[in-house]
C-alpha cells in the first residue's frame, strides 16, 4: 500500500501528512498518560481518608513539569490549571447535602474562595519553572523548590489559613520531617519540592542521554560530546539530590533516635488526656430538648475517658454551641462533670462568650469571644483563652480577638501550661510558636469542622498538627467536632489517632516539655529567605531577556 501510494502523484505530500497525524496521535496519547499518572499521584499524596500514600507527593509533581515544559502560553496554563482543579475537588472537596446549616452569604463565600486553591498551585508550577529556567540543569531543582517554598511561604507570612503546604502531605513520614524544627513546614515543603525537581531532571536527562547516546554509537563525533555534557549534567543532578536528600534524612534519623531514647527514660512529667468525638453538625434543630441530649452524650463520652485513664477531658469547639459562664447552662453542663472527672481532673471545652466592652451596644451589635474554657473537677474557672485569629468574612461578623492575645492557660501543677489554639489558628505556624514562646509545656487544638461536612477535610486539618508538633516539640492533642482526633507526640509520631464521623473517645499520654527549638527562636527565615530569592531569580530572569 505504501509502495502504490508512492507511485502516485503527491505521494510524498500524502505520506508526510500521514506520519504527522500518526505522531500527534501519539503525542497526544502520551500526554493523556502522563497527565492520569500526575493526578493519580498527586491525588493518593494529598492527606484523604480513603488511600493516602505520601511518596506520591514526592513523585507527582515531576510528570507535571515535564507537561508543562512541552507547552506553551495559553495552553500551558489551561493544562496545569485543569489538573490542579481535578487534584483540589479529590483533595478539598465539600458535600453541601451534609451541612445543615449554611447561609447564603457563606456559601458564595465558598464559591468564591474555591477556585483559589488551585490557582495558588497553578502559579506555584508554572512561576517555579519559569523563574528557575536560567539555572543549570543540576541546580534546577533548587531553584524550582525555592520559588515554590517562597510563594508558600509569602502566603503563610500573611496568615493564609488555606494549607497550601506541599510538606504537609508527608505528615506520616516522620523520618523526612524532622527539619521542621530548624526550618518549620517551610524545610519540608522545600525538600518535598525538591525531591520531585531531581526525579524530573533526573528522567529526562536519562531519556535525552539515551537517544543521543545510540545516535553517537554510529558513529557521529557531535552527538558524541553533546552526550559527555548530558552525562556530566546527569551525575551532577543526581549528586546534588543524593547530597540534599542525605542531609534531610540523617538530621531525621538522629532526632527520631534523641526522641525514642526520652521516651524510654520517661524523664519529662507527663499527664493522661481523653478527647470526645461528639460528632455533631452543624443542626438546625437548636431546640433545648435536643441540646439537652447533645450534653448527655457529651457527659457519657466523658465518662468513658475517664474509665480510660483520662485525667484532662477535651471538648471540642462547637460541643455547646452558646454562652456557658454565668448562665443558666452552667448547671446543667458543669455539674454532672464533677461526678464524672477524678480530683485533679480538669475539663477544656469551647463556649462562645460575650466581649464586655460591647455589653451596652445593641444586641445586632455585640461581639462575642471564641473561646476554650478551663474548668477544674469542681466546677471552678481556672482559665480561658480567646481565639485571635478570626476568619475574615466568615466570622469576623460576630467575632473579635480577646485583647490578651496569645497566652498558655495555666493549668496548675499537674498539667503545666497549657497552648490552646481554635480551629483554623492550627493551620498557621505562627501562633503555636507564640505561645510555645510564652511557655506553653503541651499544646491542645479545638476544633469544629462542621463547617465543611463530609469532606476530607478534618483529616487534612488534623495531620497538620504533626508538623506544629515537629516544629515545637510539643505533644499535640487535635480535638474536632467531626472526629479525626489526634494525639501527637514531640517526634510528629501518630500515637493515637481517631476514626473520622465516628462518635467515641480517644486517649492519650501527653508529654510537658519547656526546651526551644531553633525555629522557635528564629522564626520563619525560610520563608523570608526563599521569598528574596525568589524575587531574585525573578529579576535575573527579567535582566536575562532584555539582554
Amino acid at each position: 500500500m505504501k509502495q502504490l501510494k508512492q507511485n502516485r502523484p503527491g505521494a510524498p505530500k500524502l505520506l508526510l501528512a500521514e506520519d504527522r497525524f500518526s505522531q500527534g496521535a501519539t503525542h497526544r496519547y502520551a500526554t493523556a498518560g502522563l497527565s492520569l499518572v500526575a493526578i493519580g499521584l498527586l491525588c493518593l499524596g494529598s492527606p484523604n481518608r480513603w488511600l493516602h500514600w505520601f511518596p506520591g507527593a514526592l513523585l507527582g509533581l515531576a510528570p507535571l513539569f515535564e507537561l508543562c515544559e512541552q507547552r506553551q502560553g495559553w495552553r500551558r496554563l489551561r493544562l496545569v490549571y485543569g489538573l490542579w482543579f481535578w487534584v483540589c475537588l479529590y483533595a478539598f472537596w465539600v458535600d453541601p447535602f451534609s451541612v445543615q446549616v449554611l447561609s447564603l452569604g457563606e456559601i458564595l463565600g465558598g464559591v468564591v474562595v474555591a477556585p483559589l486553591i488551585p490557582l495558588f498551585f497553578t502559579a506555584a508550577t508554572l512561576l517555579s519553572l519559569s523563574f528557575s529556567r536560567p539555572l543549570p540543569a543540576w541546580a534546577r531543582p533548587l531553584g524550582i523548590a525555592t520559588v515554590w517554598t517562597g510563594l508558600d511561604g509569602l502566603l503563610g507570612l500573611l496568615w493564609c489559613p488555606i494549607p497550601f503546604h506541599w510538606g504537609s502531605l508527608l505528615f506520616d513520614w516522620p523520618l523526612g520531617i524532622q527539619i521542621a524544627d530548624v526550618t518549620g513546614i517551610w524545610g519540608v515543603t522545600f525538600f518535598a519540592v525538591f525531591v520531585n525537581g531531581v526525579l524530573w531532571q533526573l528522567a529526562k536527562q536519562g531519556w535525552h542521554l539515551g537517544k543521543v547516546g545510540s545516535s553517537a554509537a554510529r558513529c557521529y563525533a557531535p552527538l558524541s560530546r553533546t552526550a559527555g555534557v548530558k552525562n556530566s549534567s546527569f551525575w551532577s543532578s543526581l549528586a546534588c539530590g543524593l547530597g540534599l536528600s542525605g542531609l534531610v534524612l540523617g538530621y531525621g534519623a538522629v532526632r527520631l533516635a534523641h526522641f525514642d531514647a526520652l521516651a524510654a527514660a520517661q524523664q519529662d512529667p507527663r499527664f493522661r488526656v481523653g478527647t470526645v468525638q461528639q460528632v455533631a453538625w452543624l443542626e438546625a434543630d437548636r431546640s433545648w430538648e435536643y441540646r439537652l441530649q447533645r450534653y448527655q452524650e457529651l457527659h457519657n463520652l466523658s465518662r468513658q475517658a475517664v474509665e480510660q485513664g483520662a485525667e484532662l477531658v477535651i471538648w471540642p469547639e462547637g460541643a455547646l454551641r452558646a454562652r456557658l459562664l454565668n448562665t443558666g447552662l452552667e448547671p446543667y453542663v458543669l455539674e454532672p462533670m464533677q461526678g464524672i472527672l477524678p480530683p485533679q481532673g480538669a475539663l477544656i471545652t469551647g463556649a462562645t462568650e460575650p466581649d464586655p466592652r460591647t455589653a451596652d451596644w445593641p444586641e445586632e451589635r455585640k461581639r462575642f469571644f471564641n473561646t476554650a474554657l478551663l474548668f477544674d473537677a469542681q466546677g471552678n474557672l481556672l482559665d480561658w483563652f480567646g481565639k485571635q485569629w478570626i476568619f475574615p468574612y466568615f466570622e469576623s461578623g460576630r467575632y473579635v480577638p480577646s485583647p490578651d492575645g496569645y497566652r498558655p492557660l495555666a493549668a496548675g501543677e499537674r498539667f503545666g501550661a497549657l497552648g490552646v489554639m481554635i480551629c483554623l489558628e492550627s493551620v498557621l505556624p505562627a501562633p503555636s510558636r507564640r505561645l510555645t514562646a510564652h511557655g506553653a509545656e503541651s499544646l491542645v487544638v479545638i476544633s469544629d469542622d462542621s463547617w465543611f461536612g463530609n469532606s476530607h477535610w478534618p483529616m487534612l486539618h488534623g495531620r497538620l498538627s504533626v508538623f506544629r508538633a515537629v516544629e515545637n516539640r510539643r505533644s499535640v492533642v487535635f480535638v474536632n467536632n467531626t472526629g479525626g482526633n489526634l494525639v501527637v507526640d514531640p517526634s510528629g509520631r501518630l500515637q493515637q489517632v481517631g476514626p473520622i464521623f465516628q462518635q467515641g473517645v480517644l486517649t492519650g499520654e501527653v508529654m510537658r516539655r519547656s526546651e526551644l527549638t531553633f525555629y522557635n527562636r528564629s522564626g520563619d527565615w525560610l520563608a523570608w529567605l526563599t521569598l528574596g530569592l525568589t524575587l531574585g531569580l525573578w529579576r535575573w530572569q527579567v535582566d536575562k531577556q532584555v539582554l
